[in-house]
């Protein structure tokens, strides 16, 4: 029986079975720094409709709240109000202008009130670059965010938290599908593990215990989480 497919473009199209753009925000090359320093204070002039030069050679024109909240979404992976309110509060202050600014580098912004979580993504067009890296997940990263997706869209307060031996405990009914030792799957559900914290869908707290990120309510559509979903039942039937 073969494995649904977890690898793609990270453009979401209808009946599609792919989770793979898990990082969502996080463009190529983002690992450099977004050149926005603390030290340098910006200028506090009257005019807050404009951008104010905020160091020698300047030319933006964004107020620097607004810019901020771009470069925080551009670095991704996420904007999220409850980690970062002062940047969260500035982007739905100067919402329509980020996006202008976003469309510029063929990304869409996406924004969830309800979770109030934000972040880009490519923009739907045939003809546009990919911007946006992917995160081409295993077997067990998808049904591990399967499982922690459902768990936050049941939690009465849409915050979860999870432990890697709670996240053992459900992806052990894949095991013997694998045809590994005992071994090769902790080493497996290690990587599993490790791949979800950096990609900021599990957030660390204390101990091995993580935080599921808000942004799994939004980041995955409907039909094709679905979709994945039966298939996965499926083969833990079958693997029981």
């Amino acid at each position: 029986m073969t494995e649904p497919t977890v690898t793609g473009t990270g453009r979401t199209t209808p009946g599609a079975t792919d989770l793979s753009n898990a990082r969502p925000g996080r463009p190529a090359g983002s690992g450099a720094s977004s050149g926005i320093g603390s030290g340098a204070g910006p200028d506090t002039g009257s005019d807050a409709g404009t951008g104010a030069h905020l160091w020698p050679g300047d030319h933006g024109t964004l107020p620097a709240p607004a810019r901020l909240a771009l470069a925080r979404l551009v670095r991704g992976p996420y904007l999220a109000a409850e980690s970062d309110p002062d940047t969260w509060r500035a982007l739905l202050s100067h919402e329509d202008m980020v996006r202008e600014r976003l469309c510029d580098q063929y990304l869409d912004l996406v924004v969830d009130a309800d979770a109030q979580v934000a972040f880009v993504r490519d923009v739907p067009a045939a003809d546009a670059p990919q911007v946006v890296r992917e995160l081409t997940l295993t077997f067990l990263d998808t049904a591990l965010l399967l499982h922690l997706r459902a768990l936050l869209l049941d939690s009465p307060d849409g915050r979860v938290a999870v432990s890697r031996d709670e996240a053992a405990d459900h992806l052990g009914q894949y095991r013997r599908r694998g045809g590994g030792s005992p071994m090769d799957f902790t080493r497996q559900l290690d990587a599993t593990w490790a791949r979800l914290t950096e990609s900021g869908m599990l957030e660390p707290l204390s101990g091995d215990r993580c935080v599921v990120s808000p942004v799994l309510r939004t980041v995955f559509g409907a039909d094709q989480v679905a979709a994945l979903s039966a298939e996965y039942a499926r083969l833990a039937k079958e693997s029981a």
